[in-house]
């Protein structure tokens, strides 16, 4: 850009000095190149800064380390998220990526004050979730808190799960049992059998033979979903699970039909 300028300048001044050209021109031509030796100066001084900056990035670069840290062992960790994408300009502390630990992964529970003594830590808890409907996974109960949480009144509890085959993952929806309590031998009844009598609680129970509802006051034991452990005396025969609000003791009963 500034050679042909430059070229043109000692062309002007050779016809000034033969007086083919006239002090005015020559004038406007020295100060065209002037002007073009200005930007090159300007340019030159941009592509320096350009060359320092780029050096400077490049011993940034050199010096920069992205190291994901986590306690306990040496095995691998899986990214679950990435948060920035590549060639992303980021500060220091800005986060990049979540990475998980699936093998155990930790399952949350929560449970009231009735149930709260029935638990203790290394106690097995069996597992249920909609992407594996017919396997049950195993656990154990690995933390539980010290505290009830305000608005719920319940406490939250920590179950460990192997998790080997990485099946399991952060964020699934599980459904658990905890086994707090077992008995050898026990009655079990339906819940809906169970009806007051005199602030007593107890059943009727039919025997075969004489078909007539005699009523057993019970104490109720262990609780599992829709059924309850009973214990009382004589409480062998069949169980009346309708409308057994509607009769009294020594009722008779009519079999339904198809009832042996």
């Amino acid at each position: 850009m500034l050679e042909p300028s430059g070229r043109t300048l000692e062309r002007t001044q050779t016809l000034r000095g033969r007086g083919v050209t006239s002090e005015a021109e020559l004038d406007s031509v020295r100060s065209e190149y002037m002007a073009q030796g200005a930007k090159v100066a300007v340019l030159e001084a941009q592509v320096t800064r350009a060359k320092a900056t780029f050096q400077k990035a490049k011993i940034q670069l050199g010096e920069s380390t992205i190291k994901a840290i986590w306690n306990g062992d040496d095995s691998a960790r899986v990214v679950a998220e990435r948060y920035v994408d590549d060639g992303t300009v980021v500060s220091a502390n800005t986060p990049l990526l979540k990475i998980v630990d699936l093998t155990p992964v930790i399952a949350i529970f929560h449970v009231p004050e009735r149930e709260y003594a029935s638990l203790k830590v290394d106690q097995s808890v069996s597992m249920e979730t909609d992407a594996w409907p017919d396997e049950r996974f195993m656990g154990r109960i690995s933390r539980i808190s010290p505290v009830f949480q305000d608005n719920s009144r319940q406490a939250r509890v920590e179950v460990s799960i192997p998790n080997e085959d990485q099946r399991l993952k952060p964020g699934m929806f599980v459904k658990t049992r905890v086994k707090v309590e077992s008995v050898d031998g026990a009655v079990i009844v339906p819940a809906d059998a169970i009806v007051n009598r005199d602030d007593t609680q107890g059943i009727f129970v039919v025997k075969k033979e004489t078909r007539i509802a005699r009523w057993r006051a019970v104490t109720i034991g262990i609780r599992q979903d829709s059924k309850v452990e009973v214990q009382g005396n004589d409480l062998n025969g069949l169980v009346v699970t309708l409308g057994q609000q509607l009769i009294e003791d020594g009722s008779k009963v009519v079999w339904q039909k198809g009832v042996k």
